[in-house]
Order: C-alpha cells, then structure tokens, then sequence
C-alpha cells in the first residue's frame, strides 16, 4: 500500500484554497446537510450546556452549528487553511469555541473531559487512526458519548460510477489500501478495524446509522441518487463505560 504520513497528509490539506472552502455552505455541502448532520443531531440530542469535542473540524462549520445551540465547543484542526478560516470565523463572531492547532493522533491538550467527542468524516483521512481514536476516547467522561462518521468503506465507488453502472462495485475490502483524493488521501480500512477499536478501548457501540437520502431530495439532486440506495456514509455512536474501562486496562496489563 503506498503510505503517506500523517505530515503529509496536514500539508496536503493545508494547500486547500480560501476560495474553495468559503464556497462550502455554513452547514456543509449538499451531502453533509441532507445525510450526516440530520444523523449526528439526531444521535446528540439536546446540547445545550455539554462540553464537546469536534476532533478534525475542518473549517469549522460543524462546531459553529454546536456552538450555537448552547454546546461549549473545542475544535482540533491541524491543516493551516481551515484552521485559519476557523480562527478568523471565530474572531468574528464569537460563539465561544476554542480552536487548537493540532494533529489528532498526538493531540492530548484538553481541560476538561468531554461529554461528547465528534470525529466526522476524519478517521478514514489519517494514517495514524488509531492513536486518535485512542486520544478521541481517552478524552471523554466515563459515560461520554463518540460519533464518528466515515466514507462507507463497504461501498466506496463514486456516485458518477453509480450512475454509469447502476450499482458500486468492490474489487478489494479486505486489504488496506490508499485511494488518492485531490487532497491528501482517503486510506480504506475494513469497518471491523474501525468497530473492534472502539470496543477493545473501553467503548461500547450503541447505534450504527448508514444515512439514507430520501427520495425527494435525490428527484432535485439526481447526481446523488445513489445516496437513496447504496449509502455513502456510515455513522457510530459509542458510550464510555466504567466497567469496559476497567476490563480495558486489565487486558492490557495481561498483555503487556
């Protein structure tokens, strides 16, 4: 598998142009508003108060929605471009959220455990995925919610593919492998990795969610029917529990 590094990757991103990203809507593209974020609020439920983590916020839009429905936000973004967009945004508006500048995967700078750790459309851009989801959980409250998000590694053909042949085709699952993107690169990982890391780490899943768009919506944006049929988007929301932290700790004694 050709392999970038987690710096490259950042600095992949980090060339992203203003320019695209200020043509992004304030609630994300047409996917994320019809698929993901009716999903992820749907899973939150009321914020207003919680203390919550958007691990890998991007641009910031999704921690701008947060915070303005009572949540007190810390964002983690480690690519220049959208990082900087974020900070600006802030400055500007002040809803209260505290930007940081980091690489999820070493990012331990937290005051306060979380009540709910975002990471949404993150995980499947990092090489180093497991030691953010290590620091995405150890971040979290025992009882603490993670969401995250991925691009479906079940059916990752493109909606152009869908429409040319009618389905998604899957050539190789089960082996890692890196998809180049136009920035950085999206690494396929079977879902067992993503499931089997969340529960050997203290978690438990309560609900998996692959978003459907409903038909409606497909009728005004047909270059996204295959949404309708064939998910994009996979979704989890895992608690942390006291007793699974515990069983955590003395299965990694035992192995160690």
């Amino acid at each position: 598998m050709a392999t970038m590094t987690n710096t490259e990757v950042i600095q992949s991103w980090a060339t992203v142009p203003r320019a695209a990203i200020e043509s992004v809507g304030e609630e994300g593209d047409f996917l994320r508003q019809h698929l993901l974020n009716p999903t992820l609020f749907a899973l939150l439920g009321p914020v207003e108060g919680k203390e919550i983590l958007d691990a890998g916020c991007g641009y910031g839009y999704l921690a701008r929605m947060l915070a303005r429905r009572g949540a007190r936000v810390t964002a983690v973004e480690p690519a220049e471009s959208f990082f900087r967009y974020a900070a600006e945004r802030e400055r500007t508006e002040r809803l209260g959220i505290r930007y940081v500048q980091a690489d999820l995967s070493t990012f331990r700078d937290y005051v306060v455990t979380f009540d709910v750790v975002i990471a949404s459309m993150v995980l499947m851009d990092i090489p180093d995925y497991l030691p953010s989801m290590q620091n995405c959980m150890d971040a979290l409250r025992s009882g603490g919610s993670f969401i995250f998000s991925l691009a479906h590694p079940c059916f990752e053909g493109t909606e152009r593919e869908y429409q040319d042949k009618g389905c998604v085709e899957v050539k190789e699952y089960l082996a890692e492998h890196c998809l180049p993107q136009p920035f950085g690169c999206l690494f396929h990982r079977p879902l067992s990795h993503y499931l089997n890391a969340v529960i050997q780490r203290g978690c438990a899943i309560q609900k998996v969610v692959e978003p459907k768009l409903d038909a409606a919506y497909a009728s005004a944006a047909p270059e996204h029917v295959r949404n309708v049929h064939v998910p994009s988007f996979i979704v989890v929301h895992a608690v942390k529990l006291p007793a699974l932290i515990e069983a955590s700790k003395l299965t990694e004694q035992e192995q160690g």
